[in-house]
């Protein structure tokens, strides 16, 4: 094997919890896809740019968390916020562009797929319950809360120090940016009607938070982030200049992905 090649395996960590869950979620998706493209009479259902969407989303996730990327997030801070800018920006909306949820019942053995679709009839009351706790504004607040929250250098700095207070603030980054994406998507199940207007509200009012933080973090006189000063600076980066690189990154690239989602709504709409 080629040493480079040799080389950028063994950093990866290939963790079994992270590995399971991904290989699970790829199998069921992939047995609902395959059984829906047999069965269905619409070419457009089960076609292979969701299918690649969804394995494009679990791959940049796998990238996100086990590649050398989250080992160089513990030395670099730039590399740790571009490992949350993957997960956030990138992975949740491709998992979301996927259509995943009919893919993902029918990939589920019948009694249980039968079961889960029950839970989702008009009159469950898992529907309705699940339908007022993610109200469009609640799910933007709660994402604004999270997104924020974890850049207060407190909670940052326990995460980098604790193995799993970083797998919570992984966990809830995800999951509050997977319920964000599915507002702006749009994917099914569809428990609420969300015009384009309100899509388009909720990317543009998270731009200035996003540059607000992003600008807080790359103008510091000082390092915000005390654990940084800590660890063996590689690659000629001082902490300072590490931490200004990190601000740039969610700034920058992390506002126009935003902006970028608004211009896709625009000529989908249009």
């Amino acid at each position: 094997m080629h040493p480079l090649l040799q080389a950028l395996l063994s950093a990866w960590d290939w963790r079994l919890d992270v590995s399971l869950v991904l290989l699970t979620f790829a199998t069921l998706y992939t047995t609902g896809w395959w059984r829906l493209r047999r069965r269905s009479r619409n070419p457009k259902l089960a076609n292979r740019k969701r299918l690649a969407a969804y394995w494009g989303g679990l791959a940049t996730l796998a990238v996100s968390l086990m590649s050398p990327i989250d080992a160089l997030g513990g030395q670099l801070f730039f590399m740790h916020m571009l490992q949350h800018l993957i997960t956030i920006m990138i992975s949740a909306p491709l998992l979301w562009l996927a259509a995943p949820f009919p893919f993902l019942l029918w990939g589920l053995p019948s009694p249980v797929r039968r079961f889960v679709a029950r839970q989702f009839a008009r009159a469950a009351t898992t529907r309705n319950l699940l339908r007022s706790v993610t109200q469009p504004s609640l799910v933007w607040m709660i994402f604004v809360i999270v997104y924020a929250g974890w850049h207060d250098p407190n909670l940052y700095s326990l995460a980098l120090r604790r193995d799993w207070i970083h797998d919570i603030q992984h966990i809830t980054f995800f999951g509050a940016a997977m319920l964000y994406w599915w507002h702006i998507i749009g994917a099914g199940p569809r428990l609420h009607r969300v015009a384009i207007w309100a899509r388009i509200a909720m990317l543009v009012t998270l731009v200035p938070v996003n540059m607000a933080i992003g600008i807080v973090i790359a103008n510091g006189a000082e390092v915000l982030y005390p654990y940084y000063n800590s660890v063996p600076r590689i690659w000629g980066f001082s902490a300072l200049e590490d931490q200004m690189l990190a601000g740039v990154i969610m700034w920058i690239p992390g506002s126009m992905m935003l902006l970028l989602g608004v211009i896709v709504l625009l000529a989908y709409e249009l």
